[in-house]
């Protein structure tokens, strides 16, 4: 099986999700990494961008997914962002989502917190 990828890495976001209330209420920045997987050979041989997945699309979709309803987890918002990855895109074979936090309520010196989740796609 062939694994191509696309990936957009460090989309900076900002968004109102999170545990606490003065997270919701202020807002934060996160940075989003999603990577899919699809055979890319059919676009690099007929070189035409409608048989590959946009850039631009995926961003769009991935912004939409991600500021679409107020969460807690993040691992809702990743699990939601990879829904609609394959939703958007009949060719994705799997999808990885990672999610920084870099402004989490902890009261300890770090550079951010982070989860990251691969889904394939069934069926």
């Amino acid at each position: 099986m062939t694994v191509d990828r696309i990936a957009v890495r460090n989309l900076a976001l900002f968004a109102y999700h999170g545990v606490f209330e003065g997270e919701q209420e202020i807002g934060q920045r996160f940075y989003l990494d999603v990577i899919v997987e699809a055979d890319l050979r059919p676009a690099a041989a007929s070189d035409a961008v409608d048989r590959t997945i946009d850039y631009a699309a995926l961003v769009n979709v991935v912004s939409e997914a991600f500021g679409e309803k107020r969460q807690k987890l993040l691992e809702t918002l990743a699990e939601r962002v990879a829904e609609r990855v394959f939703e958007s895109f009949a060719m994705a074979q799997a999808v990885e989502v990672t999610i920084r936090k870099p402004s989490a309520p902890i009261e300890a010196v770090f550079d951010h917190v982070e989860i990251q989740i691969r889904r394939v796609r069934h069926g």
